[in-house]
């Protein structure tokens, strides 16, 4: 499964697309596979300086509209023309969850635009900054680098970087695979056998078939001191602060997923999005791409009502997959869900997925306290929101964000499968767990 892949760092120079880009584009086709990454910044509006900002931020960094041809794609060169890409400030009474539910939902369809949605929503003593972005060209590492830019050319203007954004040289095999990860190509296709095997006994969805990946968006924060109750938690049962949020997430998707009844599918799994760039044996912190990979844990029935024993399995299973690089070797996951895609009609390859991946529900985990926005929270960066889409395998996906002592999550959702009503219920039921193994999670844990 070698991936002959090459990238120039000349924006006007064709480019390769690596294998996660090839998939999200050609989910893209489907549904947009768009994510959003949002400032809340104390204070108040300067419209023009933000407009100024993000139109320096965007050329600073070599970042233009992007042109496609084949498997091979460039940025183009916005010199001289960058006052064409304005930020949108959204009208007065617009929230920010039904905006950024709408532009989840809108393709990226003009090839003279860029890739990239800026828009700005005002408050009475603080405004929304933030991003919409079509994923496939970039993970959420590269969009900080943006955010950063376009933040400090307002804040801290000597911190702004005139240097262009690298493109990366090489593409998963180059920078993950077998020679630079833990993993074997053999082993990777026995895992990808048992993995298929053990998917059997999975719950499936009740879904609306082709028609049901509309997405929406709801923001939560989590109790103040809560987040530093839960890290001890975890600290002393020996499991991270993942694996408990992966644990409530199984309970609300167990408690309220809308799942087909068949006798031997019992279990259910979750999805895990990781980020790759800090498991490279590289620097990779400077590159402006998609470089993700994803792992899953699969809850047993009988363990769903018992948290011991759930809170344990989880982790025992996270473990595995730190240990062999599981989330590097996924690119051969997307290596044999690309090649059944030849064999089957776009707009069927869902079918594809929920067949032999059939998860519940998904996370973005991100600890934000060791990047730029530390620096500047909580005067003037008051949150930072972090926005997932569904894509084809998950139902609804919980972004959890550390900022500070901060801990905030958002979750989107198919609008098809969840009213609001039951999204809100959710969202207070992982709540309320969450709150529950802060206040007595050591006598819960206990076996």
């Amino acid at each position: 499964m070698v991936e002959h892949i090459r990238y120039i760092d000349s924006r006007m120079t064709l480019a390769r697309l690596n294998i996660f880009q090839r998939l999200v584009r050609q989910w893209d086709t489907v549904h947009p596979y768009n994510a959003a990454q949002v400032l809340r910044v104390a204070g108040k509006l300067d419209m023009l300086a933000i407009r100024r900002a993000w139109q320096s931020a965007i050329l600073a960094m070599g970042l233009g509209p992007v042109q496609v041809q084949g498997q091979d794609f460039r940025f183009e060169s916005v010199n001289g023309n960058a006052v064409d890409f304005d930020v949108l400030l959204v009208p007065k009474g617009v929230k920010l969850e039904d905006h950024i539910s709408r532009e989840m939902n809108r393709p990226f369809d003009d090839d003279q635009d860029l890739p990239f949605r800026p828009f700005v929503i005002e408050e009475e003593d603080s405004f929304y900054c933030g991003v919409i972005y079509q994923h496939w060209v970039a993970d959420s590492v590269a969009i900080r680098m943006l955010l950063r830019e376009w933040f400090v050319r307002v804040y801290d203007p000597a911190a702004a970087s005139d240097s262009p954004t690298t493109i990366p040289r090489g593409g998963y095999w180059a920078h993950f695979g077998p020679q630079r990860s833990r993993w074997h190509l053999g082993g990777q296709f026995l895992t990808l056998f048992r993995s298929a095997s053990r998917f059997r006994s999975v719950r499936k969805l009740r879904t609306m078939g082709s028609s049901d990946f509309n997405l929406r968006f709801l923001q939560q924060k989590i109790d103040l001191g809560l987040l530093q109750q839960l890290l001890g938690v975890a600290h002393r049962n020996q499991v991270t602060l993942n694996d408990l949020f992966l644990a409530a997430i199984a309970d609300v998707c167990d408690r309220f997923n809308p799942t087909r009844t068949i006798p031997r599918r019992k279990d259910l799994a979750l999805g895990m999005i990781v980020d790759l760039r800090s498991r490279a044996r590289r620097d990779m912190s400077r590159m402006f791409g998609l470089f993700l990979g994803f792992a899953n844990v699969v809850c047993r029935r009988e363990d769903l009502r018992n948290w011991p024993r759930l809170v344990r399995q989880i982790a025992r299973q996270t473990k595995i997959h730190k240990e062999t690089d599981s989330p590097q070797a996924s690119a051969v996951w997307m290596f044999a869900a690309l090649t059944a895609a030849r064999f089957m009609p776009v707009q069927k390859t869902f079918r594809f997925y929920r067949k032999h991946m059939p998860l519940a529900g998904g996370i973005s985990n991100v600890n934000l306290n060791p990047t730029w926005a530390r620096k500047y929270h909580p005067d003037p960066l008051l949150e930072y929101i972090r926005v997932s889409p569904t894509g084809p395998m998950v139902p609804l996906v919980f972004t959890t964000t550390t900022l500070g002592d901060d801990l905030a999550f958002g979750l989107t959702y198919r609008s098809a499968l969840f009213t609001d009503t039951l999204a809100e219920k959710i969202a207070s039921t992982f709540k309320a767990r969450l709150a529950q193994l802060a206040e007595c999670g050591d006598a819960l844990l206990r076996e």
